[in-house]
């Protein structure tokens, strides 16, 4: 069972200890205390008035007698009920989807029962679980009070963060916010992530972003991020495509390469970047797809089907599926859509790239599929140039071993020069060089296209290429 466990290092809960200026006596509680981190860093720093939850019986069971003077409970916090007011809440609160949340209700966790306390109404249905242990939280803590927390800071762009914004500064300031990278985690956990440290009833918000990096137990201060505002162009991206996550099957296991002979109920997917060498996908390796089209299944399929119907039906989940087998016969069917674009997957690892899905496969969740609405060999070229690029390593999240996340609002926000003010020439050479890079797979068309951009911006060729490679040399030597 995932209980969203992403543990904190030791030093980085000590560094959160010390954002506290409550007083050593002060009352404290830990909601989710898991290894200790934090009761370790709080005994360190001379606080012995504390009180902490843990849901997972056996981190319980192995934290419990280090800290006999602590008031520990086997218990989950959410539920819990109590008129103890305190000081101080100090947590790395659990990561788990909104999606995903059903799968706790044997510890009594489930999306209905949290939304039958009235403590939880101002959060949206797609709230992950952190936000929710937040607002439990302020409502334990006095007024005065400080909580530090640490939690994903993809938060600030998400449509479900937005009404946790306006609540977080509906009853408390900000008096810190430390964005973190590097060695955060026991784990190299794949998030962003933010420090905030909240003063309840203090209204008042005047801190500015600080960023800091953890390396080899030292913490760096680092100066705010460079803004992507090399680009000045202003066609928004919307004006010449639209975005879409790729097809997600609810249960890769039973959906991706199944162990069934007859290709009639197959189709081609493409499922993993790796599986794409190049710029097109006329090369890329091709998994199979179940996906019956019609109810004339052979017996093998029928068989196939039953067995994960009862597997489904054993373990209650993916939660999706056992939903649709309540409700309908073909409860396996997918809802299978057109992917015919271009394809960019939302992880990059080393070299940037956007990819002509040729084959019009289908294309899996871990990839976005981009519509041109215009001449899609010059969308490809105005999509695959340092210009583009920059701009995206500017805006994504830089997560551990050099990965950088792309959200689809970062692509959305990609701006390109105004169309129409393209000479005919240069639109006829975008195509051109467009296509040799499909078919080829040949990176100097990237400074070809590069170069003809250049003559319709302020930053030329050289400058641009090299504040690009500059930016992501720094991502992938984790700076």
């Amino acid at each position: 069972m995932d209980l969203g466990q992403i543990f904190t290092t030791g030093n980085v809960a000590s560094y959160m200890v010390n954002l506290f200026t409550i007083p050593k006596d002060a009352r404290i509680i830990e909601p989710c205390f898991g290894e200790g981190a934090f009761l370790r860093a709080l005994t360190d720093s001379g606080y012995s008035e504390v009180d902490g939850y843990e849901i997972d019986k056996k981190l319980f069971d192995n934290v419990k007698n280090k800290y006999p003077k602590y008031n520990l409970v086997n218990a989950d916090f959410l539920s819990c009920n109590s008129d103890q007011l305190y000081d101080g809440i100090i947590m790395n609160p659990p990561y788990i989807r909104h999606e995903k949340i059903n799968d706790l209700a044997e510890l009594g966790v489930s999306k209905e029962k949290l939304s039958k306390n009235d403590l939880f109404h101002s959060l949206p249905n797609t709230a992950n679980m952190y936000m929710y242990f937040i607002v439990k939280g302020f409502s334990l803590l006095r007024m005065g009070g400080e909580m530090i927390v640490i939690f994903p800071s993809s938060w600030i762009n998400t449509r479900s963060g937005d009404s946790f914004q306006k609540m977080i500064k509906a009853c408390a300031g900000i008096k810190r916010r430390i964005h973190i990278s590097g060695e955060v985690f026991e784990k190299n956990a794949l998030v962003e992530v933010l420090i905030l440290k909240l003063v309840k009833g203090d209204l008042s918000t005047n801190c500015k972003a600080e960023y800091v990096h953890l390396s080899n137990d030292k913490f760096i201060n680092l100066d705010a991020p460079e803004q992507s505002d090399v680009v000045s162009w202003k066609t928004s991206f919307s004006k010449l495509a639209n975005v879409r996550r790729g097809l997600t099957t609810g249960y890769n296991e039973m959906y991706i390469n199944p162990n069934l002979k007859n290709k009639k109920y197959m189709r081609p997917i493409i499922s993993s970047p790796k599986n794409i060498c190049g710029f097109s996908t006329k090369d890329a390796k091709k998994d199979w797809l179940f996906a019956p089209l019609d109810e004339d299944l052979d017996k093998k399929c029928i068989e196939y089907l039953k067995y994960w119907k009862k597997r489904i039906l054993e373990n209650k989940k993916p939660q999706t599926l056992l939903n649709k087998i309540a409700t309908t016969k073909t409860w396996y069917k997918l809802n299978l859509f057109d992917c015919e674009g271009i394809i960019f997957s939302y992880f990059v690892r080393n070299d940037m790239k956007f990819v002509m899905n040729e084959e019009q496969c289908i294309i899996r969740d871990n990839f976005y599929i981009i519509f041109p609405k215009i001449d899609k060999w010059i969308l490809f070229s105005l999509l695959n140039n340092y210009y583009t690029y920059y701009q995206l390593e500017s805006m994504g999240k830089k997560y551990g071993a050099g990965l950088l996340k792309l959200q689809r609002y970062d692509i959305e926000s990609i701006t390109f020069p105004d169309i129409d003010a393209i000479k005919e020439n240069d639109m006829h050479l975008l195509q051109k060089y467009g296509r040799q890079l499909a078919q080829k797979g040949d990176r100097k068309c990237i400074d070809d296209i590069t170069k003809i951009l250049s003559a319709y911006s302020e930053c030329n060729f050289n400058k641009i290429k090299q504040k690009y490679e500059t930016k992501r040399k720094k991502r992938l030597e984790g700076l």
